[in-house]
């Protein structure tokens, strides 16, 4: 019999699997999304029948853009381009993608494409599809392009999404006591390709990896650090010791040696012991609890800017103007 646990995981983690990093390099043309709004460097082109899920995209992506960006490298170029479609099929039919997709990104040219609804027809989550291809640009501009394996590119993406996923918290917890976490090698090999149990080990080993990396130090700092390592050239091993002080190896080694501590609810959950429901409730706590620390990190920063340099200054058009 499946326990609770493991039907909850598997519903849950349906909409974490319909993204993608990158489609066709040329560009992409739906001919449905005839209606386009503009917002400073941001365009949404979308559907008709689509105007009010277009508002909504519209009044929220500036600032979710502005976020991630700011986690990131704190400015990048602005310029995004939106594809708003109805139907998953939508984006794998102009991408090129697996049809699994319900959303893509273009890197390279700022072109994102996403579904209002997934490839079974539910509902996709818009927010979290929109933030997840957002940071993929994010990445590689706050990478100036620099070559980065899958798995951070992935792991970046997820960890800035903007919501908490049982269903990936599930999925790592039961490749912890399963069949064992991958090793980097074989999780980048998983991000190639593949949908179904691998894939989805992969994505919530990646997200997680990088929410250690990202909470190392409290701050985000140190990711902040090897991001711009990147940007300045340095391959992704030796940006990693620049920032951290020591070796992805060391760092995944650490990660890895407090899984099985994190997930000690784990066997009692999936015997049926334990519903993961009753569960849900402390994997929310350890989640907003290392955000506030990160906030707080950037609070002391702010405030440390604050005492050194004074509060900024305002300067309007006319005094520049003389």
């Amino acid at each position: 019999m499946i326990s609770m646990v493991m039907v909850l995981g598997l519903w849950l983690g349906v909409a974490g699997s319909a993204r993608a990093t990158e489609g066709r390099p040329t560009g992409w043309s739906v001919e449905q999304a005839t209606q386009v709004k503009r917002i400073g460097r941001l365009e949404l082109r979308y559907e008709p029948e689509l105007s009010d899920q277009a508002e909504v995209i519209m009044d929220h992506a500036p600032s979710w853009w502005s976020e991630i960006e700011t986690e990131l490298a704190g400015d990048v170029d602005d310029e995004l381009t939106v594809i708003f479609v109805d139907h998953a099929g939508r984006v794998a039919e102009a991408s090129g993608m697996p049809h699994w997709v319900a959303g893509v990104a273009h890197p390279p040219t700022g072109e994102i494409l996403i579904a209002r609804h997934g490839p079974d027809g539910a509902p996709t989550n818009l927010e979290e599809l929109l933030r997840h291809e957002m940071a993929h640009v994010a990445l590689h501009r706050a990478t100036a392009g620099a070559e980065l394996p899958r798995w951070f590119h992935e792991g970046i993406a997820e960890s800035l999404d903007g919501t908490l996923s049982f269903g990936r918290t599930q999925t790592l917890a039961s490749a912890v006591f399963g069949r064992g976490v991958p090793d980097l090698e074989r999780l980048e090999e998983h991000f190639h390709g593949t949908d179904g149990p691998e894939a989805a080990v992969a994505y919530a080993a990646a997200r997680d990896l990088v929410d250690f990396m990202r909470g190392y130090d409290g701050t985000g700092m140190k990711l902040r650090q090897l991001i711009t390592e990147l940007h300045e050239g340095k391959r992704f091993e030796v940006g990693v010791i620049r920032a951290y002080g020591q070796g992805l190896e060391e760092i995944v080694g650490q990660w890895r040696k407090g899984l099985p501590g994190r997930f000690v609810w784990y066997p009692l959950a999936a015997s049926g012991g334990l519903p993961f429901i009753f569960v849900a409730p402390l994997v929310a706590i350890a989640w907003i609890r290392r955000r506030r620390a990160v906030r707080r990190g950037y609070e002391r920063l702010e405030l440390q800017d604050r005492l050194v340099f004074g509060p900024p200054v305002t300067v309007t058009a006319a005094e520049v103007l003389g």
